[in-house]
């Protein structure tokens, strides 16, 4: 994860495994000594993180309620590190990483997403021309 980091190439990571596998330590971790800041966000029965994602997909809309609403710190692109924990439970988030990719790709962005999800059943996918999976 270290190496994505360091990539300027690659606007998210996405973080694929079975639920409790450690994805979220292992962010975390990266976060503490990579970062300035970190900021989680965990989908996983959460629908008032779902609807930030309802309105559109505008990332500075996005970002900017994240920040001052979820998590009550402004997120820095560059200095803060992005988890998107059980992305698989918001289809809408997952849209929006295409365009976290095209408009702000100086942010660092780690989508977790749990197998078995049903993302096949949704019709989901990930736009793998523009993440790094780890």
């Amino acid at each position: 994860m270290k190496t994505w980091k360091d990539k300027k190439t690659e606007s998210y990571c996405s973080l694929p495994g079975v639920r409790q596998c450690v994805k979220t330590f292992l962010v975390k971790g990266l976060a503490k000594k990579e970062f300035t800041d970190f900021a989680y966000f965990n989908f996983d029965g959460n629908e008032g993180l779902h609807s930030v994602f309802d309105y559109d997909f505008d990332v500075k809309r996005i970002l900017d309620e994240l920040g001052t609403v979820v998590s009550q710190k402004k997120i820095i692109p560059g200095t803060t590190l992005v988890f998107f924990d059980e992305i698989q439970d918001c289809p809408r988030a997952i849209q929006a990483l295409k365009y976290f990719c095209e408009d702000m790709p100086e942010l660092h962005l780690i989508a977790g997403i749990s197998f078995g999800s049903g993302l096949r059943q949704e019709g989901i996918s990930f736009s793998r021309g523009k993440s790094g999976s780890y």
